[in-house]
């Protein structure tokens, strides 16, 4: 079946990448697609030249007041026509068979209703983003989902779109969203999604990345919003204490291998991955 795919860009301050980003998705094999860019409030000079050039074809591009990404993301699904949706950031690219391949994935195997692939980070740095196989204990103590993920429109629809109140972590709280719901997810173990970590100082990946106080409230806020889900899955409130007490406890005394490994496995499912599964 050739069924379309809306793929939503936000888009802001990203004259420099844009371009790049839009020519990823014009080579891909699978051509059903339209394009929607949405301009969080910058200048408009670059989009007008992208929208008056006809090789750029299934395109519209919308304009709103900066409001941030998940407002520009909620905005897009709003003009999408597609039955799957692909959110994609102005400055990412994804690799010719992006499209082909994640879309096979959902129309052959019916109960999977997100699909991914392996990423690997690009300009600042030249390496695999390790995404830790899905389990939903690790999943809800890490995300371990990109953004660019191919989803159905009408589970977009249904949880809601994107948490506008958050500032971070706002698709991490948008899949558990989805998850809660029971919706299985596949994860193409090929490197199809690059995501850019921009050499410039000022763009949101970089200064995100040591900001740890708002990301922990972030985080708070999410387990606060999904703390019976959580509790579902063995991570209720007494359990996470205890075993930062026990971490706290035993880390000065007796920090030997079996619970180190299941410090790690509960706290850090990537170094765990690295060092035991490895191993194993």
């Amino acid at each position: 079946m050739n069924e379309k795919i809306s793929i939503i860009i936000p888009y802001y301050k990203g004259e420099d990448y844009i371009f790049e980003t839009l020519e990823s998705v014009y080579s891909q094999s699978y051509q059903n697609f339209e394009i929607i860019i949405v301009n969080d409030g910058s200048d408009k000079t670059v989009l007008n030249s992208i929208e008056e050039n006809t090789r750029f074809y299934n395109l519209k591009i919308i304009h709103q007041s900066n409001s941030g990404q998940s407002s520009a993301r909620n905005h897009g699904a709003k003009y999408a026509t597609g039955k799957y949706i692909l959110f994609l950031d102005c400055d990412d690219l994804i690799e010719k068979t992006f499209l082909e391949k994640t879309i096979h994935i959902l129309q052959s195997k019916t109960e999977v209703r997100v699909c991914y692939t392996k990423g690997k980070f690009f300009e600042k740095t030249n390496k695999e983003w390790l995404l830790t196989p899905f389990n939903t204990v690790d999943f809800l103590i890490e995300n371990c989902i990109p953004i660019t993920a191919l989803i159905y429109r009408e589970d977009f629809e249904k949880v809601g779109g994107f948490d506008t109140q958050l500032n971070y972590y706002e698709d991490w709280d948008f899949w558990i969203s989805l998850i809660a719901k029971g919706i299985t997810v596949y994860k193409i173990d090929e490197f199809l999604f690059f995501y850019r970590i921009r050499n410039t100082t000022d763009s949101l990946t970089n200064t995100s990345i040591d900001n740890s106080s708002r990301l922990s409230d972030n985080f708070f806020e999410i387990y606060k919003k999904h703390y019976n889900f959580y509790k579902q899955n063995g991570l209720d409130f007494h359990t996470i204490m205890s075993l930062i007490r026990e971490n706290k406890k035993y880390k000065a005394k007796y920090y030997n291998e079996w619970y180190r490994k299941l410090i790690y496995q509960l706290f850090k499912p990537k170094k765990y991955a690295k060092i035991y599964k490895r191993s194993s």
